[in-house]
């Protein structure tokens, strides 16, 4: 899936009112979704994980770095020496994009472009130790996340908490079903 394809983020302010409306206990739409507790939960779980990923994070480095850079940092690191079109094509954005978010990296000293040996007029990217640092640290970030998760299923045998997996990827696939619609 290309990057454009995604479903639109909320912006913080979105999330905001959202959680807001939400915990409008006064109004008799919002009081229907608290009664149907397992679509409410989910609602709030995800809108959790999203405030999550969206909040910007040093990440062990002494800048601060928004989701959109680490996940270009994470694409350098699995494709250290990628060049410009290269990361465009990977990511499905222009390489004007990809450009100006390396200029920004750059700035932070997260990642340096080399010209490639092969190809003088192609710069290729690299992440530099800060960079390998924020790499490594939001790798850790995502592992403790992990942990919450499995310690919420650490309770439950295998065969419920293969269910409720199963009961998850259902409501999925049902909602980008009715998504189409």
């Amino acid at each position: 899936m290309r990057m454009h394809d995604k479903i639109p983020r909320k912006t913080d302010v979105e999330l905001r009112i959202h959680q807001a409306v939400l915990n409008d206990l006064t109004d008799p739409a919002i009081q229907r979704l608290h009664n149907n507790h397992i679509c409410f939960t989910l609602l709030s779980l995800v809108n959790r994980f999203y405030a999550l990923e969206r909040q910007c994070r040093t990440f062990g480095t002494d800048v601060t770095i928004h989701l959109s850079e680490i996940q270009m940092i994470m694409t350098i690191h699995n494709t250290e020496g990628i060049h410009v079109g290269g990361l465009a094509q990977k990511l499905g954005i222009t390489k004007g994009s990809v450009s100006e978010m390396l200029r920004k990296l750059e700035r932070k000293g997260l990642v340096r472009k080399e010209k490639d040996p092969l190809k003088m007029t192609r710069l290729n990217v690299y992440l530099t130790d800060k960079g390998k640092t924020a790499h490594e640290n939001h790798m850790y970030y995502h592992s403790r996340l992990d942990g919450v998760v499995a310690e919420a299923t650490a309770g439950h045998d295998a065969a419920t908490v293969e269910n409720f997996a199963h009961f998850l990827d259902d409501i999925l696939a049902r909602l980008t079903a009715f998504s189409k619609n």
